[in-house]
């Protein structure tokens, strides 16, 4: 039975809110009484199934595990103050950090600059190595618990208290708990899993950093396990001057892996390199500012808990062509230049031809799989998992979106309208509706809001009335989100384009 707020744990420490629920437990929000200062608090819950037997063992090892990482002094790994028993089951206290994870940064703001990338992974490495000498194996390296500060300070959360005894990818049935995309592959194998198999998860998450998913990760758990066991990292996308140490780690033999320590050589090599041999084509963002601040306001509610709720924010002014930096993993920007129309060739006859309309909308096929006819004439640019055109005067904007977080569409749009609330000035709801989408179930949401004054992407006017349509639907393992947003002024007169668009889009045809 989940606890209830203001419960007095041990005597001592005080159930204020609920923040999250993850694979393991319920993470809160507390207070410790007597030294007066706020901490996490992981109540720990065991999966549906174990014996009495299995659930006594599963409880003493988080117990004797989180013991042990309290030991751990390090500035990337987030302190465990105190291991309670209550009610029968194991307490665990926290560090409270109020800063989104790598997860939240990567969906939210866009890939990681190399040699962000490079850094975080020296810190999560070092951070490794101290638990390894140690003797205690994380088990579940993943951008999700891994904590970024404005400062560039990466922290990783749950050591040893994220998974199930035994191989800890699998039940004994061989299903998989939890999501398997940064899993080593010895872990699937059942195999005995040590230091090479958090490296291997370390590998996976630095990939994901540069292209927003896990190499392996194609939609469904046991897709993504023949995946991991049998395909290689499609290296393409990454900059090349990270695929040394991604082959590295990602060595299906934890024997044939680097380890920690060229591991961290050649992530050291990377911070060293000259500008010039980086991949120019990964935008440097901005660190810090309004963007993270945003986000790492956003992030409070899930900044220690795993697979937290995703934000659709939409930060920074990127430059001129560059899709905006929003919720979107964008690993390489490329412009999107309409196809020219040749122009007729001048003839000797003075008599009036007949002139041909110039198309409102022309078809658009994205190298993902699917197709809009977006207008004629808007200036385009495409990022990993989104793609988008704006108007030239800047007044009306179409964006489509791939969101792989969940296949939700009510889900989609309530935590796009959390964030829109957070992230614009008097956000007025005009309506959510479900309607059919060339015969599959959509959502869509309906509503007007005013730019903050600094602007929230180019193509926006600070204290300018917007109105916008966003339309969610789930087509295979893949949801989409697509937007129309024009200013409110211009809203009636644009009503009849803005459903010719949003009705064109397919997928797959």
């Amino acid at each position: 039975m989940v606890s209830e707020s203001n419960r007095l744990i041990a005597g001592r420490y005080q159930l204020l809110r609920e923040l999250g629920r993850g694979g393991m437990g319920v993470v809160w929000e507390g207070q410790d009484t007597l030294l007066n200062r706020q901490v996490a608090i992981k109540e720990v819950l065991l999966p549906d199934g174990l014996s009495p037997g299995e659930q006594e063992r599963q409880l003493l090892r988080t117990a004797r595990e989180a013991r042990t990482a309290a030991k751990l002094t390090h500035p990337s790994v987030v302190a465990v103050y105190d291991v309670v028993e209550e009610g029968g089951r194991p307490w665990i206290v926290m560090e409270l950090l109020r800063h989104p994870t790598v997860e939240q940064v990567v969906l939210t703001s866009g890939a990681l600059p190399v040699r962000e990338a490079a850094e975080l992974g020296r810190q999560v490495l070092s951070a490794l190595k101290t638990a390894h000498e140690a003797g205690i194996l994380h088990r579940d390296v993943k951008p999700g618990n891994i904590l970024l500060a404005d400062d560039g300070r990466a922290v990783l959360m749950d050591f040893g208290i994220a998974t199930v005894e035994g191989d800890p990818s699998l039940t004994k049935t061989g299903m998989v708990t939890g999501s398997p995309s940064f899993l080593a592959p010895e872990r699937v194998r059942a195999e005995n899993a040590g230091p090479a198999s958090d490296l291997w998860s370390l590998g996976a998450t630095l990939y994901a950093c540069m292209v927003g998913r896990s190499p392996f990760e194609r939609g469904d758990p046991m897709s993504t396990l023949n995946a991991l066991l049998t395909e290689e990292p499609d290296y393409r996308r990454i900059p090349p001057i990270m695929h040394p140490v991604l082959r590295g780690l990602l060595q299906k033999e934890p024997e044939q892996r680097v380890d920690a320590e060229e591991a961290d050589r050649l992530l050291a090599a990377i911070l060293a390199a000259r500008p010039a041999h980086l991949d120019r084509d990964v935008p440097e963002r901005r660190r810090g500012g309004r963007s993270r601040a945003l986000l790492a306001a956003a992030a409070a509610a899930v900044m220690i808990i795993a697979g937290g709720a995703v934000a659709y924010f939409q930060l920074d002014s990127p430059a001129e062509g560059a899709p905006r930096a929003s919720a979107r993993p964008a690993a390489v920007t490329v412009p999107l230049t309409p196809t020219a129309t040749p122009t007729p060739s001048a003839t000797p006859t003075a008599t009036p031809s007949a002139t041909r309309a110039v198309p409102a909308v022309r078809m658009w096929k994205s190298r993902d799989g699917w197709s809009i006819m977006r207008p004629a004439g808007w200036r385009g640019s495409l990022a990993e998992a989104y793609t988008e055109w704006t108007r030239r005067d800047g007044a009306a904007h179409l964006g489509v979106e791939a969101v792989y977080a969940t296949l939700d569409p009510n889900q989609i749009l309530r935590d796009s309208e959390e964030a829109m609330r957070q992230n614009a000035a008097t956000v007025v709801n005009r309506g959510r509706r479900a309607v059919v989408h060339q015969g599959t179930r959509a959502v869509e949401w309906e509503f007007s809001w005013t730019a903050g004054s600094e602007g929230d992407a180019r193509w926006v006017s600070p204290g300018t009335r917007y109105h916008e349509v966003r339309r969610a639907l789930a087509i295979g393992d893949t949801a989409y989100i697509v937007s129309w947003t024009v200013t409110e002024a211009q809203w009636a007169r644009n009503r009849g384009l803005m459903r010719q668009v949003i009705s064109s889009f397919t997928v797959g045809a």
